[in-house]
């Protein structure tokens, strides 16, 4: 399945800020989606699924100071607390997300450099990265890959 335009621009500008940048995890949650609003249950579960996307193709790394044990803790977590709640909202925040090499790799190869580019969807760039998500098991798809679980899914 294809990537709607509006979400693969919305990848591409949330991957072109992790490259060579940490931020607190709530990014994946942010940035221009008129298709999902912010503070939303989708926009959620949008995040939760894209991370377990990138984390799976070696695209980004998760840093959450140790609050869980491994990869499988770390995606219960995301999946359980709420990011718009009290649940949840330190933990999205505290915990860190960078772009891996293998992101700058795939980055390099579509785009020229930084000052060079403009906001334009590089449809090349999504194309390989439904590649990569497919050859690594997590296609892209309209069907959760791991749907979210809240005690209450109403934003703040």
């Amino acid at each position: 399945m294809q990537m709607p335009d509006d979400l693969a621009l919305w990848l591409q500008d949330q991957l072109l800020g992790l490259d060579h940048e940490d931020y607190g995890l709530i990014y994946i949650l942010s940035g221009n989606l008129a298709s999902i609003p912010q503070d939303s249950a989708g926009r959620w579960q949008l995040g939760v699924d894209v991370i377990y996307r990138v984390l799976t193709c070696d695209l980004v790394k998760v840093n959450d100071l140790g609050a869980t044990s491994d990869q499988a803790s770390f995606l219960h977590s995301i999946r359980t607390l709420n990011p718009y709640g009290k649940s949840g909202e330190g933990y999205w925040h505290a915990t860190l997300i960078w772009g891996t090499e293998r992101l700058s790799k795939l980055i390099d190869a579509y785009f020229p450099p930084r000052g060079a580019r403009d906001d334009k969807l590089n449809r090349s760039f999504i194309e390989a990265l439904e590649q990569l998500f497919a050859e690594n098991g997590v296609p892209w798809s309209e069907t959760p890959q791991l749907p979210v679980m809240p005690a209450s899914v109403a934003p703040r």
